[in-house]
């Protein structure tokens, strides 16, 4: 398909009817001492939004024609394209209704307008796709809708980053890379397949991380889980029996054991030990010295009044056993203090044990003796429940790991699985087939007529096992032209040359025929941007290829490259000279 015309109901927008070879859409400056006025304000980027709105882009709030809906809510715009099979389709999209989309067909190109008779009137926005994806009737790449791939079409000053992934592709490589793969002319199904697996994989794995959560098990213990089970039911099975028949000897036999074997014997054991370190806390405390202290001066004055004289080395003696004393008592109280911290904490810790043991005898004591059967059988049949809970849980833990053990083998096999995948990926690249050649060959034909030197466009998996997508210059021995010393014109053109090369490849089949490169030259050499329009003609001519590129003047001045084209190749001009001038005929 190929573009024809593009106009609105608003008389003031620039209605545009594209050639069917070279088009330039020109930003023209009047008045260069004007620098209130600038030449790249005046919509030449936005048509590429506006054609990709036309094309059914689904729009939200800071889509132009929706953050300044107030400047368009009226509009109406009509986009006709010329189809493959020779037939006009006409799409009508409103801003103030844009999730809906009309259709005309015609045998010729038609000018439309709200009295129009339309074949498809008002479909929403899912089925318009559908529909038009029908009409463009592409006999390549059938296992996509043409949105996948019209953006390569429609490149954006955003887009000459990657020649592959283009701003839109922010998400998941899975949503993007295989039909790159497609478009390259490859069997793009083992691409699919190993990304799916991928992702079912990392799927497992989050539910069984979710799983080991919850378990709180190892699964080294599921024999004795489920020999905790095991016992559980038995006591369970008991103790109903018993209910059932109303007879408690059993139940309150076990209640006097517990009582008796387990909570009196741990409440004995645990005074004994409160009593024994209570004991050695009063002790230890009573051990933390106070750090001495020694005054020679009042020493000094008692010797002189006995009349003996006072010794100068006797003072650093005296100070030096002071020192010592102080340094030992010092960290004796340290160790001492630690211990007592560490004394009072289990004190605490055997005192909440002895409450909590106390509760629980006189509960027990409680249901013992209790002269109510129908209070006792409540009791009971309480117990009754927290032990089915205690093997509901226990079970949950059991399937868990189960759970768990049948995720790791399905991952096991999914992992066999994606290492086929990656044998068939490695096979299909290694195959070739005619399309990838021939995009190659073009590729590098384009890059070599610019720059004189060869290109490469290959395909290789990367440690992962998926695709990457490479371009690269390769200078002949003799040259030292590099990547890098084409800087941004290399890469501009790199993308170009990819979208070419791809229309150039699919020229004999039913697939776009029209590009459309925003501000391709701006920053180009002259010799280079010759050289490039001489290349792209060229292209034009020998696989029916639309070109369509917006540049300001210029940028086409310099090497009298302005001239190379007719007014009729001009197929949109503006100009800052008013705001009638620009794309829509307004400023906003």
């Amino acid at each position: 398909m190929k573009l024809s015309r593009l106009y609105s109901n608003d008389d003031r927008f620039h209605s545009i009817v594209f050639n069917d070879g070279m088009n330039l859409v020109l930003g023209k400056v009047t008045n260069t001492q004007e620098t209130s006025k600038d030449s790249h304000n005046l919509g030449k980027s936005t048509l590429a939004s506006l054609l990709d709105f036309m094309m059914l882009k689904q729009v939200g709030k800071d889509f132009f024609l929706k953050k300044y809906e107030r400047y368009f809510e009226n509009h109406i715009f009509y986009l006709e394209i010329h189809l493959n099979n020779g037939k006009f389709l006409t799409i009508c999209r409103t801003v103030a209704n844009s999730s809906k989309a009309s259709f005309v067909k015609t045998d010729d190109s038609t000018i439309c307008n709200e009295e129009t008779d339309w074949t498809e009137e008002n479909l929403p926005l899912a089925k318009a796709k559908e529909y038009l994806n029908s009409q463009l009737s592409f006999d390549v790449l059938n296992n996509w809708d043409y949105r996948q791939f019209i953006s390569f079409f429609l490149r954006t000053q955003r887009d000459y980053a990657d020649e592959f992934q283009l701003s839109k592709f922010k998400g998941k490589h899975s949503n993007w890379k295989p039909a790159v793969f497609a478009m390259l002319g490859y069997d793009e199904k083992p691409v699919k397949l190993k990304y799916d697996l991928d992702e079912k994989v990392a799927n497992l794995k989050k539910v069984k991380e979710v799983l080991q959560e919850n378990m709180a098990v190892s699964p080294s213990d599921y024999d004795k889980i489920k020999s905790t089970i095991d016992v559980r039911k038995e006591e369970r099975d008991k103790m109903q029996k018993e209910i059932d028949a109303f007879n408690f000897y059993a139940e309150e036999k076990k209640i006097n054991k517990v009582l008796i074997d387990d909570i009196e014997k741990e409440i004995a054991e645990l005074n004994s030990k409160l009593y024994a370190l209570s004991f050695t806390l009063d002790k230890a405390k009573s051990s933390l010295e106070r750090i001495p202290s020694f005054d020679t001066d009042e020493l000094r004055e008692l010797y002189k009044e006995a009349g003996i004289i006072w010794p100068d080395k006797l003072v650093h003696s005296y100070k030096d056993l002071l020192n010592f004393s102080i340094n030992a008592t010092t960290e004796r109280n340290k160790y001492l203090q630690e211990h007592i911290n560490e004394t009072e904490r289990e004190i605490a810790r055997i005192d909440e044990r002895l409450k909590s043991l106390d509760k629980r005898r006189n509960e027990e004591l409680s249901l013992l003796q209790g002269k109510d059967t129908f209070r006792k059988f409540k009791a009971y049949e309480k117990r009754l429940a927290k032990l089915e809970g205690e093997i509901a849980q226990l079970q949950t833990q059991l399937e868990n790991i189960n759970n768990a053990s049948q995720i790791d083998d399905r991952i096991e096999q999914l992992n066999s699985e994606i290492k086929n995948a990656e044998k068939q990926i490695r096979a299909t690249i290694e195959k070739g087939a005619e399309i990838p050649a021939s995009i190659k060959s073009n590729f590098n034909n384009i890059i070599s007529s610019i720059f004189d030197v060869s290109a490469l466009l290959y395909v290789k998996p990367n440690s992962s096992g998926n695709v990457d997508f490479y371009t690269q210059i390769a200078p002949d021995d003799n040259s030292e032209a590099t990547a890098q010393g084409f800087g941004n014109s290399y890469k501009k053109f790199m993308c170009a040359a990819f979208d070419l090369s791809v229309l150039a490849a699919y020229s004999n089949k039913s697939f776009f025929r029209f590009v459309y490169h925003d501000g391709i030259l701006e920053g180009i050499d002259n010799r280079k941007k010759k050289l490039f329009i001489e290349t792209v003609r060229h292209y034009c001519q020998t696989y029916n290829i639309q070109y369509i590129f917006s540049s300001i003047e210029d940028d086409l001045i310099g090497g009298d490259l302005l001239k190379q084209f007719t007014d009729k190749e001009k197929c949109l001009v503006l100009s800052d000279e008013d705001d009638s001038g620009r794309l829509f005929g307004f400023s906003y």
